[in-house]
């Protein structure tokens, strides 16, 4: 994992964007991008629970055989899965056996502004560190502003590098 810190106006968000384009033009074939943005204004993309969702719904949309682990559970609980409060469970479920699934391709994982994830950023930062102990075929870069607790819990993650988006002196 790798951990973009920096404080607003730094050139995260750009940083990433022109990341994800970048990444789209050189994929290989058997290589899939995933990405998410988070905004504290936007209750529906500001929790651990809308970025996993948006995480698998693109993993799903690049390799679609691994619909399997979401259908059985769709067709049995139907769009609530997805919504209820049950969902981060649903959901983190299935990420890890998309890990697991044999024909699961080398994942590029992108989340912007991890900061204004404004509900469950522990949750999700202890779940990025799980998936890096379960699969060696996903990397996760991952943008926020330099908080402490956000850095805490990088730390944690066995395998990570941060890099600071602040300007340097001598770089002017």
């Amino acid at each position: 994992m790798l951990w973009i810190r920096g404080d607003p106006g730094k050139g995260k968000t750009m940083l990433l964007c022109g990341i994800i384009n970048e990444m789209k033009n050189q994929l290989a074939e058997r290589d899939v991008l995933s990405y998410f943005s988070c905004q504290a204004s936007d209750a529906r993309i500001n929790n651990a629970t809308a970025v996993l969702r948006g995480l698998v719904l693109l993993l799903i949309d690049q390799q679609p055989s691994l619909t399997s682990h979401t259908q059985q559970e769709y067709d049995r609980s139907g769009k609530k899965l997805f919504e209820d409060e049950n969902s981060w469970f649903a959901l983190s479920d299935m990420f890890t056996r998309m890990l697991q699934d044999a024909s699961f391709r080398r994942a590029h994982l992108i989340i912007d502004a991890l900061d204004e994830c404004v509900e469950e950023v522990d949750r999700l930062l202890d779940f990025i560190g799980q998936t890096t102990r379960v699969s060696t075929k996903v990397k996760w870069l991952v943008s926020s502003r330099n908080w402490p607790s956000i850095k805490e819990q990088i730390a944690s993650v066995d395998d990570h590098d941060e890099s600071s988006a602040a300007l340097r002196p001598e770089a002017l």
